[in-house]
């Protein structure tokens, strides 16, 4: 598609500060220059952008795909998806006592679809009977949200600092997402369990798990959308060392960590096995009164 075939025009775009969107948003502005687009671009935690795109403040926004359940009025945009089977690496329930033990446990608020996994995967995969109550390890911390994600767990001492405001809290395990996850090893003594819930998802179901994806407000231009979207994607697959290269320099990953992650770990293709996850996760949520009933994912491509 040449620039002539689109007028000018403008997005407001919502997307998150983690490792796996670095992907989805690689030359974000160049592409849209070139299809004579400008991009006004926001980060903020993936439960806030679901909230602003709701009351109109975006265009469009990479949300979890549990904010997009709730919200059956927005609409996704393009095959672009963030999405993993197997282990993910960047979510993480961490136990701090053995699962059969388990009576209240810490989800974290940022991350809707997150909490809604785990949840079901402790009634539906473990069967758990426990409480759960919201936690902020920012807050906690008494740092904030953004200074948490910058928690490495890859040290002892903030592991076992882990421990101690979880147990003060009367917690039993907590919930991590995003780069604070991804730093955490993969089992240390200092817990009881630590379970990626990508491989506990796909350990139960045989299938993906979708994160998020793009969804735009029902007022904006779908196709220049999606088209901007699929470029951008396209682009940083092609350009995919430099992108690793990059990130890791601009937010000191460790390189191998950050190739593995974001080539073997994360997919960015709404396929149709995608799509049959994303739609028992939103079957799952109904059972569970976390998502309204009667409602369903309409994709792109079944539009």
């Amino acid at each position: 598609m040449t620039r002539n075939d689109f007028s000018p025009t403008h997005f407001r775009i919502g997307s998150v500060q983690f490792l796996n969107a670095a992907p989805l948003t690689w030359n974000l502005k160049t592409v849209a220059a070139s299809q004579d687009v400008s991009i006004e671009e926001s980060l903020a935690v993936p439960s806030r952008l679901a909230e602003d795109l709701v009351a109109g403040r975006y265009d469009a926004a990479l949300i979890p795909i549990a904010e997009a359940i709730r919200h059956p009025e927005l609409r996704q945009v393009s095959d672009v998806c963030i999405a993993s089977e197997g282990p993910v690496w960047s979510i993480k329930f961490v136990a701090f006592r053995p699962l059969g033990e388990m009576n209240r446990i810490g989800l974290d608020p940022a991350s809707r679809s997150s909490s809604a996994m785990l949840q079901i995967c402790a009634a539906e995969y473990w069967k758990l009977n426990a409480e759960f109550v919201p936690f902020s390890i920012g807050e906690a911390l008494g740092c904030g949200f953004d200074a948490s994600e910058n928690l490495d767990f890859s040290l002892k001492e903030n592991r076992e600092e882990l421990v101690e405001i979880g147990r003060a809290h009367d917690l039993d395990g907590v919930l991590l997402i995003g780069d604070k996850a991804l730093r955490m090893p993969h089992q240390c003594e200092e817990f009881a369990g630590i379970y990626d819930l990508g491989q506990v998802w796909t350990q139960w179901t045989g299938l993906p798990f979708v994160y998020a994806s793009w969804f735009a407000h029902p007022g904006a231009d779908l196709e220049r959308l999606s088209t901007l979207f699929n470029e951008v994607r396209s682009q940083s697959q092609i350009e995919m060392d430099e992108v690793v290269l990059s990130t890791s320099r601009t937010q000191n990953w460790e390189l191998e960590l950050c190739r593995d992650y974001l080539v073997r770990k994360i997919r960015y293709r709404l396929g149709g096995r995608e799509r049959r996850g994303a739609e028992v996760f939103c079957r799952m949520m109904q059972k569970y009164a976390l998502a309204p009933l009667g409602t369903e994912l309409e994709f792109e491509a079944n539009r």
